[in-house]
């Protein structure tokens, strides 16, 4: 996925999700939800975020805020991971 296998994130600018705490999380997925966060066009994280429920949001922020951190909490080098979905953050050749 876009955030790639250990959820580390990818350099330059997709965020990695381990290690966050579910307020945050769960804020914004909010803020994509309701657009006042924003990203380059295409915005997919709008997108991906927009599908979901108050109730999903809830969920996946206590999922990943109780996953452990890597060893290696670094993201991935620029161009590691292929994207399912074209991204402001990463538009796919």
């Amino acid at each position: 996925g876009c955030h790639g296998s250990a959820l580390t994130g990818m350099e330059p600018a997709i965020p990695g999700l381990v290690g966050l705490r579910p307020a945050y999380i769960s804020a914004q997925l909010g803020a994509w939800r309701y657009g006042t966060r924003t990203a380059a066009a295409p915005d997919c994280m709008q997108v991906v975020a927009g599908h979901l429920t108050e109730e999903d949001v809830s969920a996946v922020a206590a999922y990943l805020a109780s996953l452990p951190v890597p060893a290696d909490p670094s993201p991935v080098p620029q161009g590691s991971l292929r994207t399912p979905l074209s991204c402001g953050s990463e538009p796919q050749s």
